[in-house]
């Protein structure tokens, strides 16, 4: 009896180790500090999360954005919006490594008649300042922005979206600034261009993302500056691709009918991994319920036999 005390004893220490490395693990939480975007030249649009109340809500009233992941939207203060994307949604593309994502889209821009439109005949450019105080730890962390075709309202399900963002590498570990096309038509995942900026984080206070796209053209282009305010020249490191892809293409439309998208909306998100148990640990700690469950087992019957007799 004295062995199966000790098991039992070590399972549940086990456990109980497992269970608060998972509890004690601050979430990912970014930080973003002002979201606007520019058309032909002039500011068009500029949050700069200071009503102390988180989107939907924003300069356009209640109704400024579209969110996703609601419950990850978890707090406006100080003109700063923090997200916390593990509370968020079910990220709608499988073949990313991500798991939930957390989001905020202009609600206007799909109207040709409206002056806010991000159509191909415009120029344009969606900005997003993010402090790099929170930073992603692990591939599928995330924040950035996007431009985006999707529309579901309105029948688009919406493909070439691109995402620029903070993330970690799958390959090297290292994080740095990423472009990826995503296809919501063909659940694809695509990378399209990187940059390192592990060797310069240090010091780093914020980070200015930029997709934008000349007039006339449907090529989206992608740049970065990170900065560092202590130094006199602020901007530790810049930089940029140029026609990384193309907007504006056909997808399946209202009814199933082929179109090509009108407009680009911008949007602010971030994503997350959902930690779980290391395999190694699963199995340590399966063994030992499995032995004291077995050892309980054998302690009930031989206690049955002896009553027998």
């Amino acid at each position: 009896m004295i062995a199966i005390g000790r098991l039992i004893r070590a399972s549940a220490a086990l456990g109980l180790a497992l269970a608060s490395s998972l509890a004690s693990a601050a979430p990912f939480a970014p930080v973003i500090d002002d979201f606007w975007i520019v058309k032909n030249g002039s500011e068009i649009f500029r949050d700069a999360f200071d009503d102390g109340v988180v989107p939907p809500s924003g300069p356009d009233g209640d109704n400024t954005y579209v969110t996703s992941g609601q419950p990850g939207l978890t707090g406006e203060s100080g003109g700063k919006l923090t997200m916390t994307p593990s509370l968020g949604d079910k990220v709608l593309i499988t073949s990313t490594l991500a798991d939930t994502t957390t989001a905020g889209m202009r609600t206007l821009a799909t109207n040709p008649a409206n002056s806010n439109i991000l159509d191909q005949a415009s120029a344009f450019s969606i900005h997003g300042l993010f402090d790099m105080s929170n930073l992603p730890a692990v591939t599928g962390q995330s924040f950035g922005i996007r431009a985006i075709d999707r529309a579901p309202t309105l029948g688009f399900d919406g493909n070439n979206t691109f995402y620029l963002f903070v993330g970690v590498s799958g390959i090297t570990g290292d994080v740095g600034v990423f472009l990826r096309l995503n296809d919501f038509e063909s659940n694809t995942s695509l990378a399209l261009w990187s940059s390192p900026i592990d060797s310069v984080l240090a010091g780093a206070d914020q980070i200015e993302l930029v997709l934008s796209k000349a007039a006339g053209s449907d090529q989206i282009n992608a740049s970065y500056s990170l900065f560092d305010y202590d130094l006199v020249d602020p901007i530790l490191q810049t930089a940029s691709i140029l026609n990384a892809g193309a907007l504006y293409q056909p997808e399946t439309g209202p009814g199933g009918s082929p179109v090509t998208e009108a407009f680009v909306r911008g949007q602010f998100m971030s994503t997350d991994r959902i930690t779980v148990p290391e395999p190694a640990s699963l199995v340590l700690l399966g063994i030992g319920l499995g032995g004291v469950v077995l050892a309980r087992r054998r302690a009930r019957n031989h206690s049955t036999r002896s009553v027998s007799r």
